[in-house]
C-alpha cells in the first residue's frame, strides 16, 4: 500500500510506502532508486544524455542529464558505468527558479523537509547548510569552496540502509548563469533540487 507526500508548495509529489525507513520505497514521479532507467527513458536517451564531461570525473558512474516529463524540468540519473541494466542509483529532480528569490526557496526547502521528516521518522535529519561554491564543469556534485560567488543551501537526511536523500536550494552567481558555452550545463542555473542517492553511491561519493 503507498502512501502519498503531496508537497503543494512545488507540485511535488512524492510516494512512499508508510512506516519504512528503505530509501527504494521513495518514489520521485514514480521513478526509485533500484528500478532500471529503461523502465523510464530509452537507451539511447541515456547515452545520448550522459554528461561525458562529468563522468570522466566518476569512472565508477555515468550520469545522465535527461528533460522532464512533469513536475520537474531535468533529471539527473546516476548508474555504474558498466551496467547494461541501468539499474538508478542516484536520482535528482531539478526544478529551475527563473526569477530566484532566496526566501521562496528556503521556504520551500523547510517544507519539503518537514514532510520528509514526519514521513520518515527514523531517519538522521542534518542541520541547514550554507555554503559557496565554485561552478566546476566537470563536477556532477558541485564541492564547496569558500572563495566562491555561488551560494548552496542544504538540509540532508541519513536513511537506516545508509541511503541519503539532499534538499538543495542552488543561488549560482549571476556571471556562471551567463557562461556562453555550446552545451549549457544544469550547474549553471539558480535550482531547487532533491536528490535521493543509494548506499553504495553515498559511500562511492565520500571517498572521491
Amino acid at each position: 500500500m503507498k502512501k502519498l507526500l503531496g508537497i503543494l508548495v512545488l507540485g511535488l509529489l512524492v510516494s512512499t510506502n508508510a512506516y519504512t525507513d528503505d530509501i527504494k520505497d521513495l518514489e520521485v514521479e514514480s521513478m526509485s532508486i533500484g528500478d532500471s532507467a529503461l523502465d523510464y527513458f530509452t537507451e539511447s536517451q541515456l547515452e545520448n544524455g550522459e554528461l561525458d564531461w562529468f563522468n570522466y570525473s566518476y569512472k565508477e558512474y555515468s550520469t545522465s542529464l535527461l528533460s522532464g516529463k512533469g513536475i520537474y524540468d531535468w533529471f539527473k540519473i546516476s548508474y555504474k558505468s558498466d551496467d547494461d541494466n541501468f539499474i538508478i542509483e542516484g536520482l535528482a529532480g531539478i526544478l529551475v527558479k527563473k526569477k530566484y528569490d532566496d526566501y521562496k526557496c528556503n521556504k520551500e526547502l523547510d517544507t519539503v523537509a518537514l514532510d520528509i521528516s514526519e514521513l520518515f521518522k527514523n531517519t538522521k535529519q542534518g542541520k541547514k547548510q550554507l555554503y559557496k561554491v565554485i561552478y566546476n564543469p566537470r563536477e556532477i556534485f558541485q564541492k564547496p569552496d569558500p572563495s566562491g560567488k555561488s551560494i548552496v543551501t542544504s538540509i540532508s537526511f541519513d536513511f537506516k540502509d545508509e541511503g541519503k536523500i539532499i534538499l538543495s536550494c542552488y543561488n549560482m552567481d549571476k556571471a556562471t548563469n551567463q557562461i556562453d558555452s555550446p552545451i549549457k550545463d544544469i550547474n549553471q542555473f539558480d535550482t531547487f533540487r532533491i536528490d535521493i542517492r543509494s548506499k553504495i553511491l553515498t559511500h562511492y561519493l565520500e571517498k572521491v
